[in-house]
């Protein structure tokens, strides 16, 4: 009887250490100490019994949906190359992930869903125009890229549940023709500008140059009036005129004393002249 219990104990212990668990969202397939898979089950999310279990390995997937995002460039129908993103969602097949593990592995995500991905999306972008995959065909290209896809994926394991375009963006050479456009506008607006600034210094210096013109001319004139001889006598009188009040008015005589015009007492020359 006492041997009993204590095998009873003995059992009862190993069950209790030798369990695993699962992870929610998750599955796990079972493999042997060896390495080897086993084909006939998978492990669910919760615990897990065994004495197996102390020895053999459970890997887990997530079963849950997922996203993986392509950015990438292709061709499209004009032949100029596009950039777009596409998200797709996906999960691992339930009930599926020992054949996931044995036959793909859990880099399943980078050596074979997303090639499968790519291809899809190389088939079907050059069906379109960047305007149609941006107005009225991104809907009808989304469906034909998740037709392709429901089809292989299963092949690896992988079940596709829906295909979004995130961005379809504009093809480079538009891009680049643009960009050009706008610097050569710019090109445009500075040299107008800088034609504009020369019109206008141009149209100052000749104004410049016509009033340096009208004053000379002026000037000449002026010149040429006052050195006629009539002018200059009256210019001569006036002068003495303004002598002759300057001596009534200070007593001092403007050609000096004691000369032949007079001197401060008798300016006989101003005299005979007023």
């Amino acid at each position: 009887m006492k041997k009993f219990l204590l095998l009873n104990c003995v059992l009862t212990l190993s069950m209790l250490v030798s369990c695993t668990s699962v992870d929610s969202g998750h599955e796990a397939p079972v493999i042997s100490w060896g390495g080897e898979t086993d084909m006939n089950q998978t492990l669910g999310e919760g615990i897990h019994y065994g004495l197996n279990y102390i020895w053999d390995e459970t890997p887990e997937y997530e079963i849950r949906n997922q996203t993986i995002t392509i950015a990438d460039k292709y061709y499209d129908a004009n032949d100029m190359e596009l950039p777009v993103t596409v998200t797709v969602y996906f999960n691992p097949i339930k009930g599926k992930t020992n054949y996931l593990h044995k036959n793909v592995g859990p880099d399943y995500k980078d050596i074979k869903l997303t090639p499968i991905i790519k291809g899809a999306l190389a088939k079907v972008i050059p069906q379109y125009s960047a305007q149609n995959l941006n107005r009225t065909s991104r809907g009808v290209a989304e469906k034909k890229i998740k037709e392709i896809l429901l089809k292989e994926s299963p092949k690896i394991y992988i079940e596709v549940t829906d295909v979004q375009f995130s961005k379809v963006g504009i093809p480079f050479a538009v891009a680049e023709l643009a960009k050009e456009t706008a610097v050569q506008i710019g090109r445009n607006e500075l040299a107008e500008k800088l034609e504009a600034e020369k019109v206008s210094l141009a149209k100052a210096k000749v104004a410049e140059a016509q009033g340096d013109y009208d004053a000379g001319v002026l000037n000449a004139k002026t010149k040429d009036i006052l050195s006629q001889p009539k002018m200059l006598e009256m210019m001569r009188i006036e002068n003495e005129k303004i002598m002759c009040e300057g001596f009534k008015a200070h007593g001092q005589s403007p050609f000096g004393e004691n000369n032949i015009y007079g001197s401060n007492q008798n300016p006989t020359l101003l005299l005979q002249r007023k």
